[in-house]
């Protein structure tokens, strides 16, 4: 794996020093679970932001980058006040599942020429599941606790392609409409109704019911990117 991470990073340096110009944007994406994902946790969405920044081979259809995203897909509050023994004090849990992303961008633009630009995608890196949580009194005071549950990573890839629009009166901006499916290793996570606090076990204790599962999921994404973005 680290040897494939080297290998990626080379290129993507090599390609720079020939690079026409560079290309970035950011994008509003939401995955929808399909085959083992979708078993495991049918009614979950996948929402995300992120961004992307490209390199364009001279006088060819040919791109590559690099894309990093992040996005919660649950979050779970609850007020108690049996968090901690001996005490009776209100407390405000609240709970996210967070979903980050880092993938490698390769594109292939069958038609330069065209107004509407359409291309093909692959993308190839790793996924960082965790589920953080943070007790405090109220949401305008201080933090008493704060800890993280649950954390996975595993490799990951993406295949789709989608097409760009150029926006009218912005130099070299299009609007960017694309589908993604996903795939990739077996990853540890949680989702909302997976964490129960226990206040009778022990000293008062959480208890977690992990799901397992590639990240299986069709993308729809939505973004505007700039080429020649620092010239």
């Amino acid at each position: 794996m680290r040897k494939s991470i080297f290998t990626l990073f080379f290129l993507l340096l090599a390609i720079s020093v020939h690079a026409q110009f560079f290309i970035a944007g950011g994008h509003l994406n939401g995955g929808i679970p399909v085959s083992k994902l979708k078993q495991e946790v049918d009614k979950t969405f996948f929402p995300t932001i992120s961004g992307i920044l490209l390199y364009e081979f001279y006088n060819q259809p040919l791109q590559v980058g690099l894309e990093l995203g992040y996005g919660i897909y649950g979050t779970k509050v609850e007020t108690r006040d049996d968090f901690y023994p001996g005490f009776n004090e209100e407390y405000r849990l609240r709970r996210n599942n967070n979903y980050t992303s880092g993938m490698a961008v390769f594109r292939f633009l069958p038609s330069m020429t065209s107004k509407v630009t359409p291309f093909i995608e692959i993308q190839a890196g790793a996924n960082y599941l965790y589920s953080k949580f943070k007790i405090r009194p109220s949401i305008f005071e201080e933090t008493v606790e704060v800890g993280k549950d649950m954390e996975d990573w595993s490799f990951g890839y993406k295949i789709g392609g989608g097409v760009q629009i150029p926006i009218p009166g912005l130099e070299g901006g299009k609007i960017e409409l694309r589908v993604n499916y996903q795939d990739g290793n077996s990853i540890r996570f949680l989702t909302k109704p997976d964490t129960q606090y226990l206040p009778n076990k022990g000293d008062g204790e959480f208890e977690y019911s992990p799901r397992q599962s590639p990240l299986q999921l069709i993308t729809a994404s939505v973004g505007i990117v700039v080429y020649d973005a620092f010239r």
